[in-house]
């Protein structure tokens, strides 16, 4: 691997932004929770945030256009085994309810699928401008900081490394984050 983590500053126009946003918004909204399947559940202490969850087979262009960043970030950086991303997921940390996500990984080693989350990838949407907080930090390792800070920024990591989100104390910070897949981790 050569970088731990790849931040592509510019992947998304302002319009893609737009467009990302109000699509997600037509998905139904529910409260973030934490866990994997039957061990899904409510947590406030460690996430608070509203997610959508948008169907990736009718969003196949949005799949696409992360996946041309995706595609180059993990034959320089990570050479991971990989097929394509088969969630998103809109996210809105909110300050009103001080939205965050405590430290966590995105894989889920014990899953009967399979299939793994090799590569998790989150997409700015928000101004940096339109909230305070909610920095992106990775546990143990230089964090991406204002290169992540832009909208249309894209940061695309390892899923196995821990990582949160700060608490937003003032505004919103809108995400889209997704896990590419691939054959199980050997």
């Amino acid at each position: 691997m050569k970088n731990v983590w790849e931040v592509w500053p510019t992947a998304l126009t302002k319009a893609e932004c737009d467009a990302i946003t109000k699509r997600a918004l037509s998905y139904p909204q529910q409260d973030a929770t934490v866990g994997f399947a039957d061990q899904r559940r409510a947590n406030s202490g460690h996430r608070t945030s509203q997610i959508r969850w948008l169907d990736a087979n009718r969003e196949k262009d949005i799949v696409s256009r992360i996946m041309t960043f995706v595609s180059s970030s993990n034959r320089t950086n990570f050479g991971a085994d990989i097929v394509a991303p088969f969630d998103l997921q809109f996210t809105q940390y909110n300050a009103t309810n001080a939205g965050h996500y405590d430290w966590h990984q995105d894989v889920w080693l014990e899953s009967p699928r399979p299939f793994d989350r090799k590569l998790s990838v989150v997409v700015q949407l928000s101004e940096p401008d339109e909230y305070n907080g909610g920095e992106f930090e990775f546990f143990g390792l230089q964090n991406p900081g204002a290169t992540f800070a832009n909208r249309g920024s894209m940061l695309i990591f390892p899923s196995f490394l821990q990582h949160r989100v700060l608490p937003v104390v003032n505004g919103r910070r809108q995400s889209l984050v997704t896990w590419v897949e691939g054959p199980k981790w050997r």
